[in-house]
């Protein structure tokens, strides 16, 4: 390939495809800023890097048996869209895999012919209407400040967002459109550049050239090495491992899912169609943020291999992961309906690697194809109540799964038990004496605890009635909390855990801020389970707390008593 323009290396992918990725490169990571600033390196005539592509054609895309992918025509915040693959190339047709600078291309693609779709600021994250389509924009009279880390301002702008308040006194000139032109374009023309004063407009024309120039014109901004087509994989997978290391920094794991994908090249789409289903991509009831990190530790946790993701570990096991792949999908699918039933989301699972050992169980214990019944998710309820309310996972979490896999198995690695039990947890001691063990001390510990997530687990469990997979329940203030900050002695202890107790959302909003007493006398049918026999007036509240406290501490002592069979 001849010294091209930025324009002429895009318009290989927008007019003809031939840019595409191989399997091992990973999936776009580059934030806007990151967009922005590589534009401003290439108007600022800074270098931006060296591409790597590798020459290639149908012929022997085919013959190397590999897989390779689109770059994205877009990039969606909410959906986190994954590259298109490369289907059924003509023989003779030309393409250019890239190597090195992937992230770059795509972001000269995103910004001179796609758009970003990201959500518009303090809109909800889980709606699709929150999200508009973006496209690059360069305020051609800009000027940089002392604090500014950039020398031309480039931004992100949606149609309906140029007519702003902050938009209207900058001119700004949407990137992509300076492909259409056969030479610099006459800003005389645009309504914009009449309103602006003859500095502001020398600015403008002078900004105008330089982009122009930079895009379509100058041959030196992209510095390009060509690898030829006969390279075999394994030195293109050297090459690879050694060069992606700037921009955004190749992490580990990235690392090791290339070599995982250059052996069995069908696990870059199996791992990615896992975590849409697994996180829910897309759905509006609830999110999880399962990785593709935590999906290769949780198989070679599951093949009863050491977690670490080790090269050598990883090798020995990607035949053994491919053959296994059915069974391991469906474990970790079936996890989603164990979470759910718990009441956890992304928003209150603490630690993602406590659901190692329950994938570990449904995988080993032949549950796959079965219906569960409500008593193993119990059981796993209090497991993981327990696990995130000591943080069992936290500190040297990989000799913590290998401590309660042994657990669960015996020396045949078969499990110990048809159903999961918590006792099985009753002998493992973690790193710094840690254990599945609840006690006195413990749970009175809990009992400091003001509302958030972690109460509302504990809540789960003394609620085991409560349907909190299918119906919306509310922490409710049994002692409402608007009447508690009202008295100086009680409204620092309005959100302990022995005034809460979880309400449907709907008797939550009903109930409201009547008082405790009230509400008892007119709703009997919604009497608290956990409601001591003492005065429930709001002036005896100190008194209600320490009771209510002694009920529920004991059913607590009793539920997640780990020594018991």
């Amino acid at each position: 390939m001849e010294k091209i323009t930025i324009k002429e290396y895009i318009m290989l992918y927008a007019s003809k495809g031939a840019l595409i990725l191989p399997s091992i490169q990973r999936n776009y990571v580059w934030e806007q800023e990151q967009i922005c600033k590589l534009f401003d390196s290439i108007m600022s005539s800074y270098p931006i890097g060296h591409m790597m592509l590798w020459d290639l054609n149908g012929k022997s895309i085919k013959n190397k048996g590999l897989d390779f992918y689109h770059l994205l025509s877009h990039y969606d915040e909410m959906f986190s869209e994954y590259n298109q693959k490369l289907e059924n190339p003509s023989p003779e047709e030309k393409f250019y895999g890239i190597l090195d600078g992937q992230q770059r291309t795509q972001s000269l693609f995103l910004g001179l012919k796609g758009y970003l779709k990201l959500k518009i600021y303090r809109a909800r994250k889980d709606n699709v209407n929150s999200y508009k389509e973006k496209y690059l924009y360069i305020n051609l009279i800009g000027q940089p400040t002392i604090d500014d880390d950039f020398n031309y301002e480039f931004k992100f702008i949606a149609d309906e967002e140029l007519e702003n308040e902050e938009n209207k006194n900058k001119f700004w000139f949407k990137v992509g459109t300076i492909l259409t032109y056969e030479d610099t374009p006459k800003l005389e023309d645009m309504e914009e550049y009449k309103l602006l004063s003859n500095k502001e407009q020398e600015r403008a024309k002078l900004n105008i050239t330089k982009l122009y120039q930079k895009v379509c014109k100058d041959t030196n901004v992209l510095k390009i090495d060509m690898i030829p087509d006969d390279t075999t994989y394994d030195d293109i997978l050297n090459i690879f491992v050694r060069t992606n290391s700037g921009g955004t920094i190749l992490n580990k794991t990235d690392l090791l899912f290339s070599t995982i994908v250059a052996i069995w090249p069908e696990a870059r789409k199996n791992i990615e169609d896992l975590l849409d289903v697994i996180n829910n991509k897309g759905g509006q009831s609830y999110r999880f943020n399962f990785s593709k990190d935590f999906v290769i530790r949780t198989m070679l946790y599951l093949l009863d291999e050491p977690v670490a993701l080790k090269i050598n570990n990883i090798k020995n096991n990607i035949t053994m992961m491919k053959e296994n792949w059915k069974n391991i999908k469906k474990s970790m699918e079936k996890v989603i309906e164990v979470l759910r039933y718990a009441g956890y989301s992304n928003d209150n699972l603490k630690s993602y690697n406590a659901v190692m050992p329950i994938i570990y169980y449904l995988y080993k214990g032949g549950q796959l194809e079965k219906k569960f019944d409500n008593d193993p998710k119990e059981e796993f309820k209090k497991y993981l109540i327990i696990s995130q309310m000591k943080k069992l996972f936290g500190v040297a979490s990989n000799s913590t799964l290998a401590s309660v896999r042994n657990a669960l198995v015996d020396e045949k690695k078969n499990l110990l038990n048809k159903n999961f039990k918590l006792s099985d947890l009753k002998d493992v001691t973690i790193v710094g004496n840690r254990n599945f063990l609840v006690d006195d001390e413990i749970v009175d510990g809990w009992f400091n605890e003001e509302k958030n997530d972690y109460t509302f687990m504990i809540l789960s469990v003394l609620y085991p009635c409560a349907n909190i997979s299918n119906i919306i329940y509310h922490q409710d203030h049994m002692h409402p909390e608007s009447k508690l900050l009202l008295i100086e002695q009680f409204k620092d202890k309005r959100n302990k855990l022995a005034n809460l107790q979880l309400l449907p959302g709907n008797e939550n909003e009903i109930k409201n801020a009547m008082d405790l007493q009230e509400w008892v006398e007119t709703h009997p049918e919604s009497r608290d389970i956990y409601l001591p026999n003492c005065d429930l007036s709001i002036h005896n509240y100190i008194k209600f707390l320490d009771e209510r406290k002694k009920l529920m501490k004991a059913k607590l002592l009793e539920i997640l008593n780990c020594q018991k069979s």
